[in-house]
């Protein structure tokens, strides 16, 4: 019986845990040395948003984006009506400049403009 009990519980702890959403994208990176961007953005269950950015240095390379070297950003997001917003883990500070909108299927950054409006920027699709 304890054996049962122990199984049990066990399944569903192996069921609870977070779940992790993934969104790629690649594009040029046009910089004062000219490369090529490959992004994945995890987004957790806990309002965690972990940004990994390589630079690879030609779009032929893309496919081995993990050999390069890495960026890694991660923010605390958090929802207000239908965009979700970026703030700084350390200091709780909300970016005012962009912020996202997650759907199932893809990612996407908007930009606020000086006249307060959004730009959308770039779309990531989700990887699994």
């Amino acid at each position: 019986m304890r054996l049962l009990t122990t199984i049990f519980f066990a399944f569903l702890i192996f069921n609870n845990q977070k779940e992790e959403k993934v969104y790629f994208g690649k594009a040029d990176n046009y910089s004062t040395i000219y490369s090529y961007s490959v992004t994945e953005i995890y987004v957790s269950s806990d309002s965690l948003m972990t940004r990994y950015n390589y630079r690879v240095p030609n779009k032929k390379e893309w496919r081995n984006y993990k050999k390069y070297s890495v960026t890694k950003d991660v923010y605390i997001i958090s929802k207000k009506g239908q965009y979700y917003y970026l703030s700084n883990p350390e200091s709780h500070a909300e970016n005012e400049r962009h912020c996202l909108k997650i759907t199932e299927k893809k990612l996407t950054y908007y930009y606020r403009a000086e006249d307060g409006s959004l730009i959308k920027g770039f779309t990531f699709k989700r990887k699994n």
